[in-house]
């Protein structure tokens, strides 16, 4: 049962390091007599199961994004510039980043391209609600943020009189230094760091046909998810036929071969567990 009585801890993830991995979730609530807002933290060990409600003094006046690797991008919200720091939660190490100059998107997700000890590994963030990429070296490398817009193209609403708006990223992946996206069903997208003639990310693509549900149904709707395992890039597909989403048919998960450019079904994906974003 979730503890009625939130407490704290001076390091309280960082002393459920064995439970990990844990989903969080932020609550708030106004106390009395001044009426202030509280944030608290309910946490669930995927581990083990259990949950608890407490505070996490590290993520009090942040903007808190996870990242698949574990670590969070924690952005400060009462100074401007905002101080930035990268933080693994399950260690307790704390890596400075260049602060921020400008908040966050209000909605957004952040990847690191390669393991925090690798040199050149990189802290992006990326924008779903508009074409912007923003990103720094975790070890220096420049010394600050650098905002980059991107262009994949327009798209228009069927039945809508409206101007065809830019398309932007809603789901990528990070692997061995480079950041993947679903450019369109059948071509995928690379941003992979460049430093001349400054730093930037240099797009480009390659054909990868996407992977097909063949059932009586002549409309198959599919959700397709990006996500990187053990330095491996995986697409799962949600397949509903009949062009709904009622009814679910499958869950397949595939592995991209980047020998051949395709992706190749998988079966059993050993001790490990594929999570995405809904």
């Amino acid at each position: 049962m979730e503890d009625p009585n939130p407490t704290e801890d001076p390091s309280p993830l960082t002393a459920m390091a064995s439970s990990f991995p844990l989903l969080v979730y932020e609550d708030q609530h106004r106390e009395p007599p001044e009426n202030v807002v509280v944030y608290h933290q309910t946490i669930l060990s995927v581990a083990d199961g259990s949950t608890c409600t407490l505070q996490v003094p590290e993520m009090c006046n942040y903007t808190c994004l996870e990242t698949p690797q574990g670590a969070m991008l924690m952005v400060g919200t009462l100074s401007s510039p905002m101080p930035c720091t990268l933080w693994n939660p399950q260690t307790g190490e704390k890596t400075t980043l260049p602060a921020m100059d400008k908040p966050l998107p209000v909605s957004c997700r952040c990847l690191l391209s390669d393991a925090v000890s690798n040199p050149d590994c990189l802290v992006l963030v990326y924008s779903f609600d508009e074409p912007e990429l923003r990103f720094c070296h975790v070890r220096g490398g420049g010394g600050a943020w650098v905002t980059q817009s991107y262009d994949i193209g327009l798209y228009e609403i069927p039945g809508l009189q409206l101007a065809p708006e830019r398309r932007h990223i809603n789901n990528m992946a990070a692997v061995k230094g480079k950041f993947y996206f679903l450019e369109s069903p059948n071509v995928m997208g690379v941003f992979s760091f460049a430093q001349s003639p400054e730093p930037h990310l240099e797009l480009s693509t390659f054909t990868a046909t996407m992977p097909r549900f063949i059932c009586d149904d002549p409309h198959v709707a599919t959700l397709s998810y990006l996500l990187e395992s053990c330095q491996e890039l995986f697409l799962v597909c949600l397949f509903y036929p009949g062009c709904t989403f009622e009814s679910l048919e499958e869950v397949g998960a595939y592995r991209m071969d980047f020998a051949k450019q395709e992706w190749r079904k998988v079966t059993d994906i050993g001790d490990r567990v594929l999570s995405w974003p809904r």
